[in-house]
């Protein structure tokens, strides 16, 4: 755990033996912000190696009032978390909500009608967000807690930090992945909480990406299989990886296992390294905040 005595306990520290808090200088900070959970990982650029991760259960993150001051108390307490030093931070924001517009199509002043025709419109509390998905030629429009927002600007001044959406990342994990399988067509689930998002690709292009909310396996079941039916995708025909908060006596991957003939937990994104201190962290658990170094 942290050498310091603390209020806000991290669920999971992992710390690399080469990890230095006095040189924040060198290394990136990619940090994903959800409902329910707020994680971090620290990474080398010169040798994309991941350094320093943690994880914390948290409640109401981006629809109540008190989630900057809930960060502002956790910052003040971490000793190199609110560092003005980093080289580069990223914050991902893991929200329910997203869509995906063609370049072709996208205008900036109908961002919010596009959002709009997804979850109704924005709250007073809310602020619009749009951000590139370079390798698909799309803007992934979705929404943030505005004070929150200002928050981690006023926060990281020096760096002017990137924020994209969780969704973002997923798809440029699955690109990835579908550029080493050559001409399979790839899924990739990933589990959280009460949401899987599916994201399916071929031969490095985008077929589908969506996030369901679902109570059951039964549900979630049902999910795929529409996703699959509507691309007239048998299951016999995907090559498909589970991302996430799944383990392999969950009810969802029970069920999974039952229709899905080529199903397997995904390994850590290629290129990026992890050193022994990750040898016990299941390969799949980490695949989204991973991945927000390659969609930056």
């Amino acid at each position: 755990m942290i050498d310091t005595l603390t209020t806000i306990i991290p669920l999971l520290e992992i710390r690399d033996e080469q990890f230095d808090a006095d040189k924040c200088g060198e290394y990136e900070l990619l940090m994903e912000l959800g409902t329910e959970r707020m994680r971090f990982c620290i990474l080398d650029q010169t040798n994309t190696q991941v350094l320093y991760l943690e994880d914390y259960a948290i409640g109401g993150l981006l629809n109540e009032k008190s989630s900057a001051s809930w960060l502002g108390q956790l910052f003040k307490e971490h000793p190199f978390l609110g560092s003005q030093l980093w080289k580069k931070v990223v914050v991902c924001f893991n929200t329910p909500s997203f869509t995906l517009v063609p370049d072709a199509y996208f205008r900036k002043e109908y961002a919010a009608s596009y959002l709009g025709l997804v979850r109704g419109e924005l709250a007073d509390w809310e602020q619009l967000m749009h951000q590139e998905v370079k390798k698909i030629e799309a803007r992934n429009v979705f929404a943030i807690d505005k004070e929150l927002g200002e928050w981690l600007l006023n926060t990281y001044t020096p760096q002017l930090p990137i924020f994209l959406h969780q969704a973002s990342a997923l798809i440029e994990g699955s690109l990835r992945l579908s550029a080493s399988e050559k001409k399979a067509t790839i899924a990739t689930l990933h589990f959280e909480d009460d949401y899987v998002t599916i994201t399916i690709a071929q031969a490095q292009k985008l077929l589908f990406s969506n996030k369901f909310a679902y109570k059951s396996a039964a549900d979630m079941g049902y999910f795929v299989m529409f996703v699959l039916d509507s691309l007239q995708l048998p299951p016999l025909s995907i090559q498909c990886y589970l991302y996430g908060e799944i383990t392999p006596y969950s009810e969802d991957y029970q069920l999974l296992v039952k229709f899905i003939p080529h199903l397997f937990f995904g390994k850590n994104p290629a290129k990026l390294t992890l050193g022994s201190a990750f040898e016990d962290l299941p390969e799949h658990r980490y695949f989204g905040l991973y991945n927000i170094f390659f969609a930056s």
